[in-house]
């Protein structure tokens, strides 16, 4: 029931501006996520894109509350 209570309160706070940051598949930013992972890439993105997300970030009101984890490629 923890995980519960913590999906209620994750959607209790999205009512008042807590954002979970949505970063498959888009170029790498430091500000954001924390890359804990690399996989090599094909050569045809411009620098590093999230491959995968490991673990979900949030913005609170513009700022981040907890950047993301993720796995990397390139």
């Amino acid at each position: 029931t923890a995980g519960f209570t913590a999906a209620l309160c994750v959607m209790a706070l999205q009512k008042h501006g807590l954002e979970a940051l949505d970063l498959a598949e888009q170029p790498f930013d430091p500000a954001v996520a924390e890359a804990v992972m690399h996989e090599p890439g094909d050569g045809g993105a411009d620098g590093p894109v999230v491959a995968e997300v490991l673990r979900t970030g949030y913005v609170w009101k513009g700022k981040v509350l907890r950047p993301a984890m993720v796995k990397v490629r390139g």
